[in-house]
């Protein structure tokens, strides 16, 4: 035993200087300073980023600001071409009565015309949508989409006119060309629910979409043909007293509107075609076959939503009577048990008195 304690005294000494010693090496290093880092002087090299990005605000906000004004200036100038035939046509025109400024903006690409006060017309609009100069990526992908095929280039003259309800007839009638006629009638529940192909002599170009040949005829006169067929740039004619898309019901006819889109130019057939147009409307004299026609395609869809109204009626009663049955039935679990049978006796009490009702009828 005393060897051992010998070793491990020798240990604990030996163990203890060693830790005097670190000590004091430690106490005996020089102290270092904490390394400073090194700020760089800034320079114009650090804000390329955002010079960028200033000078390409920049650009853009010039040329909104330049497409807005071309767009401004053709709208204005287009309205002051046709400033005359038009204040010879209507009452008012835009805000004021026959005002040289006439012209709406809606927008930076798009401006409109109010006109009102002239024979077999309640009122319209004259959209005039330009392309979209203002916004430079907007145009430059219409512009590659419309070469590919996959868009289509707006029109950049829109005639939208609610015509007179005095004219004679309601009815859906349209001239469009041929390359976009399937596609157009398609897209639209009044022309396929309506309109058939009718004859005409307009040119080969054009498709002309009628619910009765002589409607067609009545309305294509050799003026309106003439017009049609020198105006540049027509896109469609849709003359139609029903909703462009299908309804959840059917209403009837509702009042007869007049639709032209054409390409804004000088020439004055479009804006002569848009406002001899309703006089020809208005002065149709439809005849016992036309009306008949037009009765005829419309009972189908009457009886339709006849029978849809009267299933929606009893559709309601169910449910009226279900939700009847189902207040008694919680009432009744509310009554106490003597109550309880009261209720049953009345209710085979009443089915007695339906059984013998019935049997009564029968004899």
């Amino acid at each position: 035993m005393a060897p051992q304690r010998l070793i491990s005294s020798a240990l604990s000494v030996a163990a203890l200087s060693f830790i005097s010693i670190a000590a004091a090496q430690e106490e005996d290093a020089p102290v270092t300073k904490q390394a400073r880092p090194i700020v760089k002087p800034l320079s114009i090299e650090d804000f390329k980023l955002e010079a960028f990005l200033v000078v390409g605000l920049g650009v853009f906000a010039f040329v909104w600001y330049l497409g807005a004004q071309m767009n401004a200036n053709t709208a204005k100038s287009w309205t002051a071409k046709h400033q005359a035939y038009l204040a010879s046509q209507f009452a008012m025109i835009g805000t004021q009565a026959n005002s040289q400024t006439t012209v709406t903006k809606d927008g930076p690409a798009d401006y409109f015309l109010y006109v009102t006060g002239r024979r077999n017309v309640q009122y319209g609009h004259w959209w005039l949508n330009l392309k979209p100069r203002n916004d430079l990526f907007a145009w430059f992908f219409t512009f590659i989409a419309s070469l590919a095929g996959f868009a289509e280039t707006p029109a950049d003259v829109n005639v939208d006119m609610t015509l007179d309800k005095r004219i004679q007839g309601r009815y859906v009638f349209a001239v469009l060309p041929k390359k976009i006629a399937k596609s157009k009638r398609d897209n639209r529940w009044d022309l396929r629910t309506f309109a058939k192909v009718a004859d005409s002599k307009l040119s080969d170009d054009y498709v002309v979409y009628a619910e009765s040949q002589k409607l067609s005829e009545s309305i294509l006169t050799n003026r309106i043909v003439e017009l049609i067929n020198k105006t540049p740039g027509f896109e469609s004619l849709i003359v139609t007293s029903m909703p462009e898309f299908e309804p959840e019901k059917y209403t009837g006819d509702g009042d007869l509107r007049m639709e032209l889109s054409f390409a804004m130019s000088d020439r004055p057939e479009p804006v002569e075609l848009a406002c001899e147009l309703p006089d020809v409307l208005g002065s149709l004299n439809l005849t016992a076959d036309i009306k008949s026609k037009l009765r005829k395609n419309r009972e189908s869809l009457e009886k339709m939503a006849a029978k849809l109204a009267a299933d929606e009626r009893a559709n309601e009663l169910s449910r009226k009577k279900a939700e009847a049955k189902k207040a008694e039935a919680e009432r009744v679990k509310s009554m106490s048990a003597s109550e309880q049978r009261k209720w049953d006796e009345k209710e085979r009490a009443r089915e007695l008195k339906k059984t013998q009702k019935k049997r009564t009828k029968r004899m």
